[in-house]
């Protein structure tokens, strides 16, 4: 429901008689240039409250994944900020919500917020050193289900922004738009950014890469030990948190693409058993990925869990490669069930980019028979041998 004050429509009639007006303090006639005066601060109210923000940012929720990450990859303003205040407006909005994960009603209320925040990367738009912006955001409590947008003061986002009739708003507001940093991959990620600046491309991808290189690269010894336990990353302390927001914009075969060449090639010991960690846990066809984490450290940190993995990693790839074979639905994909030509593309791309070259020839073999795949130069390319 909408809880905006309920102003006078203009042009309805208002009382005139001064006993309906007590205490207005001056004759109901008067001269036509104090009238005038006196009209100036009405006539601004009745403007402010028409061009005021609530009035014109509309609430928008994307029911497909695939809405938001069209969206978001073509927002006209995209940038790296550090959130240094947040102020509700005190406006509200009932909205009506799909099928987008946390409370299970067919209306939720979203709050105004007004944002500001500092620039360290403008990566589309113009250049700016600080920004406003507004988003309506869930401020209802607790909240389950999906990253919800908190924009607290100190944390570091991607925010995807357009205009709307002046004002600056989030390409979309439930329950998340944005991409997640944390400050201890600044300095890489800022390094990085400016060193990468001249080779061009597609500036969100570029983002994208860095930023998944920046969390693993700047990853220690001490910090891998103190995070990893005996049944894997600590509470609090696990890679990659934010995969469904990275795959949303960049695509699982983009993502993955950067991991493993993490896990294979880094210099960084550390980083090369976390993304090989992360790799085999969620991405098919690389069981081995364990085995090459666990050959990472030079004391085979972690062997024991990283064996039991291993093993049963196996097991549902067999499971994996007898369904891709039979025609059967897929253990593993971002899109559900009945994906779009495109999803099935990206998905055998995955599948076919595979450490497991049983994994690889499945998906081969399968990709030869669906005329939207039978392309896909990872089928065309000797495979890769991992050691």
């Amino acid at each position: 429901m909408d809880v905006r004050p309920n102003y006078r429509k203009l042009g309805e009639s208002v009382p005139t008689k001064r006993e309906h007006l007590p205490g207005i303090g001056f004759n109901r006639i008067m001269h036509p240039l104090r009238a005038s005066w006196a009209a100036l601060p009405v006539l601004a109210l009745l403007t402010s409250a028409c061009d005021s923000p609530a009035r014109i940012i509309r609430p928008v929720i994307f029911a497909e994944d695939d809405q938001a990450a069209v969206a978001m990859r073509s927002a006209p303003v995209i940038l790296l900020v550090k959130i240094a205040g947040m102020r509700m407006t005190g406006d509200v909005r009932n909205v009506a919500k799909p099928r987008v994960g946390g409370p299970m009603v067919p209306a939720i209320p979203l709050f105004l917020a007004r944002i500001n925040a500092d620039v360290l990367i403008t990566v589309q738009g113009q250049t700016r050193t600080a920004v406003e912006f507004y988003s309506w955001i869930w401020a209802s409590g607790s909240h389950g289900g999906p990253r919800l947008f908190q924009p607290r003061p100190g944390a570091i986002r991607v925010v995807f922004l357009r205009d709307e009739g002046g004002y600056l708003h989030t390409v979309g507001d439930y329950p998340s738009y944005d991409l997640v940093l944390h400050s201890d991959w600044l300095p890489m990620l800022l390094s990085a950014w400016k060193s990468s600046q001249r080779s061009g491309g597609d500036p969100v991808e570029r983002l994208l890469a860095l930023r998944i290189r920046a969390e693993f690269e700047s990853l220690s010894e001490s910090q891998l030990r103190a995070h990893f336990g005996d049944d894997g990353p600590k509470v609090n302390y696990h890679w990659a948190t934010d995969m469904d927001d990275l795959v949303r914009l960049g695509g699982p075969f983009f993502v993955v693409t950067q991991l493993d060449d993490i896990c294979l090639h880094s210099t960084n010991p550390s980083a090369r058993f976390a993304a090989c960690f992360v790799t085999a846990q969620h991405f098919p066809g690389r069981c081995e990925a364990y085995q090459l984490a666990r050959k990472a450290t030079a004391d085979g940190f972690g062997g024991a869990l990283l064996a039991d993995l291993f093993t049963s990693c196996h097991v549902a790839e067999h499971n994996r490669n007898h369904d891709l074979r039979s025609g059967g639905t897929q253990r593993w994909d971002f899109y559900g069930a009945n994906m779009a030509p495109q999803h099935r593309r990206e998905t055998l791309r995955v599948y076919a980019t595979a450490m497991d070259n049983e994994v690889h020839n499945a998906a081969c073999e399968v990709a030869a028979t669906i005329p939207e795949a039978r392309d896909i130069p990872e089928c065309s390319a000797s495979k890769r041998i991992v050691r």
